[in-house]
């Protein structure tokens, strides 16, 4: 009886340990970014010029080499944080080499690839924006996969998005004012 017990406790230990590593499991990614050869979570831009970003699906943690053969992902442009954002983007280039795309960024776009291949990076996109209004400080802009990656030969995989935290340079910052003085520009 007290053998049963501690098998039954050495296999439920050994369930938890690992149903644990499984869930810290860090996924690939398809985000945006600041190169176009690997994530890189941070610009400064001058205020009033316009600026590029890059849609690209890349390994675990963003650090590391893509593993699988990519095959196809819906994906979109998304407003990260914050309010309303003081960029749009107005030009898209959607990369053919290799790949196919139906839709446009904001909305959504299917991209695939028609003969599966791996790269440690895929350049997804590159999207040119402007300003619409002088910014306060620093916000963030980012891309996220709507659906789990389709992989070649193997089951589909859910992907992290990440973002870019733009900063722009030549920007008066917002003054902190007490909540009674901002009350007070209504009154």
């Amino acid at each position: 009886m007290h053998r049963q017990r501690s098998l039954a406790l050495a296999i439920a230990l050994s369930i938890t340990f690992f149903a644990g590593l499984a869930a810290a499991q860090e996924y690939s990614v398809l985000g945006l970014s600041a190169s176009p050869d690997g994530y890189q979570p941070e610009i400064e831009i001058d205020y009033g010029h316009d600026f590029q970003l890059y849609v690209i699906i890349t390994g675990p943690g963003a650090v590391e080499p893509l593993p699988w053969d990519f095959s196809a992902v819906n994906w979109a442009v998304l407003q990260s944080c914050c309010g309303g954002s003081p960029a749009y983007m107005v030009e898209s280039e959607l990369h053919a080499a290799s790949l196919e795309h139906e839709g446009e960024p904001i909305l959504g776009v299917r991209t695939t690839a028609p003969d599966c291949f791996q790269s440690d990076v895929i350049r997804v996109a590159t999207l040119t924006f402007t300003w619409i209004y002088e910014p306060t400080g620093a916000f963030y802009l980012g891309a996220a996969a709507m659906s789990a990656v389709e992989i070649c030969g193997e089951e589909p995989e859910f992907l992290s998005g990440c973002s870019v935290r733009i900063t722009p340079l030549g920007v008066t910052p917002a003054e902190e004012q007490s909540w009674g003085q901002v009350k007070s520009l209504y009154r």
